[in-house]
């Protein structure tokens, strides 16, 4: 049996449902329609109430500045002062309530249970990222967290050499490498996980990365080998000499025009468009992975995020102590967390592109409010009140890929791409 975590909902009315979360996940409380418990009849129940995270067997809960609070074994957490309206309510982000098997929520007239179910016939894969941020690690302190020392050697790469680092994300770094054999560069991204996961679905998640890797475009960086060691997993993908939009944009003064950016956005959504006819979305598009090799852009790590996630290893990614600022993820990927479709591609994207010309985020991001609350509750800004020179039908075509809706957006990579694309002179 996998790790599982379970919510038993009792209403006052003696209405009693379900819910079962045994992958990684997330489930939203409130009146609105988009909550997966919805509530409207309860006047103590806000619009987005709570957010609760499950990583099986981990879970852990954030109230959303409601005006009730939530209550977790009879305890208050996060709620609104008296007289503060909703917006000032999620001026404050609470911190998350981590939860264990028997806990019980109450919110409004509804109870909700917590049963917690362990793997008890599949091995546990431990923890390879220890407890704290590794943020701040100096580039010879994270190389000695994820390779050892002569002295406790925590992980080898048989046939590569290690050059230097070249980025670093929630969970891991990349690194230069070179070939033992041939000596030609590449590019090695080490992972490490969270949290313990059941060993079964770090094979599927392998299987999937293998599936992945036979992906071939060329606007998407290829996988050219994988490999794992208790709880660490590494990539080795082509090696990118131009870096990523990100660092292009960050070297000329934090933005790009559009006629330098345009032809990079067009070959990424040429590569983005294939995976989507294939079946594949990407789920982590933002401007650190879209790389340039020989001024040719390409998509990077296709499937991790969303995949690493899947399998239960990259922890508490949404509610968690770790859990950076969502900046180029859309609505639905937070209500509707494990059946993100193409079209939240084409949001992400459409923020990317947003971001690289203005130098500011679609949304309104105030570091003092909670940003799932802002993701969930505010429209974006539209980018003609960020960069009012921009041409008029560039505008309305990333506008549109940016509202809220996924209906009325467009619904995948190369309807963005052909829209663009008539635009050229």
């Amino acid at each position: 049996m996998s790790a599982s975590v379970h919510l038993h909902v009792h209403s006052s009315d003696g209405i009693s449902k379900s819910f079962s979360l045994t992958e990684h996940d997330t489930f939203l409380l409130g009146r609105m329609a988009d909550c997966h418990l919805c509530v409207p009849g309860d006047p103590q129940v806000s619009r987005h109430h709570f957010l609760l995270e499950a990583c099986p067997p981990l879970a852990s809960l954030r109230d959303l500045g409601s005006l009730n609070g939530t209550h977790v074994n009879g305890k208050k957490c996060g709620g609104r002062e008296k007289g503060e309206t909703p917006e000032q309510g999620a001026l404050r982000q609470y911190p998350s309530i981590d939860l264990k098997d028997g806990d019980r929520i109450i919110v409004g007239q509804s109870t909700i249970e917590v049963q917690v179910e362990t793997a008890s016939d599949a091995a546990l894969v431990p923890a390879a990222l220890p407890e704290g941020d590794i943020s701040g690690l100096s580039p010879e302190a994270m190389h000695r967290l994820i390779f050892g020392s002569p002295e406790k050697e925590l992980f080898t790469l048989p046939g590569y050499r290690i050059q230097r680092e070249l980025g670093r994300g929630g969970c891991g770094a990349v690194y230069l490498a070179t070939r033992e054999s041939g000596g030609d560069p590449v590019a090695v991204k080490l992972m490490l996980s969270r949290a313990q996961a059941d060993a079964r679905a770090i094979d599927h998640f392998k299987r999937e990365m293998k599936v992945i890797a036979g992906l071939k475009h060329p606007n998407i960086v290829r996988f050219l080998d994988s490999g794992s060691d208790q709880g660490t997993f590494f990539f080795v993908m082509e090696y990118c000499d131009g870096g990523s939009l990100a660092d292009v944009a960050q070297s000329r003064g934090g933005t790009l025009p559009p006629d330098a950016l345009m032809p990079w956005a067009l070959q990424a959504l040429e590569g983005l468009a294939a995976a989507h006819k294939e079946g594949f979305v990407h789920r982590d598009i933002k401007p650190h992975n879209i790389l340039l090799h020989r001024n040719r852009a390409k998509i990077s790590d296709f499937g991790l995020a969303k995949n690493f996630q899947k399998a239960g290893l990259s922890g508490m990614s949404v509610t968690g102590k770790y859990a950076g600022t969502p900046v180029f993820m859309p609505p639905e990927q937070i209500t509707n967390f494990k059946y993100v479709k193409p079209v939240s591609d084409v949001w992400s994207f459409a923020a990317s592109v947003y971001q690289l010309l203005t130098g500011k985020f679609p949304y309104r991001f105030d570091p003092k409010r909670d940003p799932i609350d802002i993701i969930l509750n505010e429209n974006p800004v539209p980018i003609p009140d960020r960069m009012p020179g921009l041409e008029k039908n560039l505008a309305a075509v990333i506008d549109k890929a940016l509202v809220r809706n996924p209906k009325d957006r467009f619904p995948d990579a190369g309807k963005l791409q052909a829209s663009l694309l008539k635009l050229k002179p």
